[in-house]
């Protein structure tokens, strides 16, 4: 089995957590791995000036280390369910990894904002994100405008479905 990294990207409220499971499920051999823990094993220790652990150049080297030293010593598919939103961290840490050598695919769940924004007030699960969500909307959406290098999936879709559509282009 070959190492493969499926990097699950979208904005905040768009679904990936949950499509990245449901993709785990149904890629043979996959593991779920989730960036963010990089980002709460790090903000005990290290503070953010803006309260985000992706403005943390820690942050990234770490998950750029942690995915490529997965993939090399765990050679099998792993599935992270990350938004990247700042282009240029996006292109530090894809990079990064796939310059390890490690096959990245990236799958960009598409939500349009009149359906993202109802989504993300309607979530019980991540209620106390909901403004920050809310306010990251813009950005995100402008950032994966501009993306030519990702395949885009429809996630206004069932959350099986939006699996299924990235199953079917992995094979």
């Amino acid at each position: 089995m070959l190492a493969m990294i499926v990097w699950v990207n979208g904005a905040f409220g768009a679904g990936k957590t949950t499509t990245a499971g449901l993709v785990v499920k149904g890629l043979d051999g996959a593991t779920l791995f989730d960036p963010e823990y990089v980002g709460f094993m790090l903000m005990p220790f290290v503070k953010s000036p803006t309260g985000d652990f992706q403005d943390l150049p820690l942050w990234r080297h770490l998950v750029v280390e942690t995915m490529v030293g997965l993939a090399q010593q765990y050679p099998h598919p792993w599935v992270a369910p990350m938004s990247l939103i700042n282009a240029g961290y996006r292109a530090e840490i894809l990079g990064g990894i796939r310059r390890a050598g490690v096959d990245v695919r990236e799958f960009v769940l598409a939500v349009p904002e009149e359906i993202l924004r109802p989504r993300i007030d309607a979530d019980q699960v991540e209620a106390k994100a909901r403004q920050w969500r809310q306010d990251h909307v813009a950005q995100a959406l402008t950032t994966f405008a501009a993306l030519t290098d990702a395949t885009f999936v429809d996630a206004t879709r069932p959350p099986e479905r939006v699996a299924d559509d990235i199953l079917t282009r992995l094979r």
